[in-house]
């Protein structure tokens, strides 16, 4: 090849990288996805929403409702239980796992979220958790609860 023709080429390249064409382009921010899914337990309805963004799984709301006993005599009770937004984890093979530590209604709840969120839209969640009540004034365990749920998610808004 001639140095002026090989002079050209190499200024119209630097000239297309100037300008952009040349260049990669720089990838959007995925849109986020919406998951969600209704489900019973023993003691009521459950419900939860996801979001799905960039590889992360992000629980937006948890609603369910748990078995309780009352520490002094037995008693047992319905108590809801409610998580918001702030849980975020990384999917893995579209799989993901929350171990979280939350309050709701006066109760200290520690559980597991986990699930799988399928390419064709549908996917499940398993909550597995149990919650204290503490008197304040005592600071003694009052009453202590449990639940378990399995919901059956759909992606979509």
């Amino acid at each position: 090849m001639r140095p002026i023709k090989k002079l050209l080429l190499i200024l119209a390249a630097a000239v297309l990288v100037s300008a952009g064409l040349g260049a990669p382009a720089q990838a959007e921010p995925a849109a986020a996805l919406p998951w969600g899914g209704f489900s019973f337990n023993d003691q009521g309805p459950a419900t939860i929403l996801l979001v799905t963004r960039n590889g992360n799984v992000t629980v937006r709301s948890l609603q369910l409702i748990m078995a309780c006993n009352d520490t002094s005599d037995g008693t047992e009770s319905s108590r809801a239980f409610s998580i918001g937004p702030g849980l975020r984890r990384s999917l893995n093979r579209n799989r993901f796992n929350f171990n979280f530590v939350r309050d709701s209604g006066g109760r200290t709840g520690e559980g597991q979220i986990s699930g799988l969120l399928r390419s064709n839209g549908r996917g499940f969640v398993r909550v597995n958790m149990t919650a204290t009540g503490i008197d304040s004034e005592t600071d003694q365990v009052i009453e202590r609860c449990q639940a378990s749920v399995r919901f059956q998610v759909r992606r979509g808004g």
